[in-house]
């Protein structure tokens, strides 16, 4: 038993490296330099599709407790850091002399339906509400259909559905942007079922898979970079009505990004750098626009400085918290002390 459990547990070392490659573009997506835009093609779908892939369907266990277990890794976090940093806010505006009046008539809406109306320092809030309600419904799912097809079939509705939206109604909202989780679920599937097939466990398929990755990457670098296609990606607003590429693109370039963790894992002085910045891709999430916004007051921000201090400044945050009691279970919602964390909460073991 132990020796299964160890040869799972090495079998997916390289998520942790993923996750810190995975905030790391998340971060610089937000930086604004004149590369920003690119990560948005990848960087949201790859932690869906990873959550998916260390995704284990247990058909013995109930399905509120799913529910349950679920809702404490990912609203815990949620709400924990929504009171941070509007309590930030308000103590930052009492400072400044600003009425506390005008805070609370722009922002209460926001604050309780989520999703796209949260801007700002909030930005980053419509992830785990998503990623919520993917995980519930896809369990769901390998609970009443047993038929792969079947749940396929529901699965390519639901991304039919997700691109009629963007394309006829992009300016509908659904509170905490669940409706991007129509779009969302095809990653997480995805990730399941290259999990499932062992697609990424042998060197043979492997490569074969990264050749298909470079070759569709390469190809459409290409092909944008001569003005022959167009594209782009937002799945906060919505924004993925490039029939096919907002498929094909994304699952590439994070199956590349996947390849290149394994790799890294080799290098011990990367992996263990990367792993830490992926067990803390949750607390860089949340907290690195309110850091910035934060040392804006203080010196002038250029998109190396955004990434420098969205790095950093989580980081000292995420290696505080693990000298508070409680302190992981508010910021990173789990119980125990020491347990290995990602940015979808789970382990880099299947759960």
């Amino acid at each position: 038993m132990s020796t299964v459990l160890a040869r799972e547990t090495e079998h997916f070392d390289w998520a942790d490296i993923l996750k810190g490659l995975g905030i790391l573009t998340v971060v610089w997506g937000h930086a604004g330099s004149r590369v920003s835009f690119y990560m948005f093609w990848f960087h949201m779908p790859l932690f869906f599709w990873l959550s998916g892939f260390l995704y284990r369907y247990k058909p013995d266990s109930r399905f509120i407790d799913y529910i349950k277990r679920k809702a404490k890794h990912l609203l815990v976090p949620y709400f924990f850091y929504l009171g941070l940093l509007t309590i930030l806010v308000l103590v930052f505006n009492f400072w400044k002399g600003y009425p506390e009046l005008n805070f609370w008539s722009e922002d209460w809406k926001a604050l309780l339906l989520g999703g796209s109306l949260l801007e700002g320092i909030y930005a980053t809030f419509w992830f785990p509400t998503v990623l919520l309600f993917v995980q519930v419904v896809y369990d769901l799912l390998c609970r009443k259909l047993t038929s792969p097809f079947l749940r396929g079939l529901v699965i390519l509705a639901c991304f039919l559905l997700a691109y009629w939206e963007s394309r006829y109604r992009p300016n509908s909202f659904v509170p905490w942007n669940l409706d991007v989780g129509l779009y969302a679920i095809v990653f997480y599937a995805l990730g399941h079922l290259m999990r499932q097939k062992k697609v990424l466990a042998g060197l043979r398929s492997r490569r074969w898979v990264m050749a298909i990755s470079w070759l569709a990457a390469l190809g459409f670098i290409y092909l944008y970079a001569h003005h022959i296609v167009d594209y782009g990606l937002d799945m906060k607003h919505r924004q993925y009505y490039y029939f096919g590429l907002n498929l094909i693109l994304p699952v590439a370039f994070t199956l590349i990004l996947a390849q290149l963790s394994m790799l890294l894992r080799r290098i011990q002085g990367l992996k263990q750098g990367l792993s830490y910045v992926g067990k803390a891709a949750m607390v860089i999430m949340y907290l690195h626009l309110g850091s910035v916004s934060l040392a804006r007051h203080f010196f002038a921000m250029t998109p190396l400085r955004f990434f420098i201090v969205g790095t950093i400044a989580p980081l000292f945050f995420y290696q505080l918290i693990q000298y508070i009691p409680y302190g992981r279970y508010f910021a990173l919602g789990e119980n125990r002390k020491i347990k290995p964390a990602d940015f979808c909460n789970v382990p880099n073991k299947s759960v």
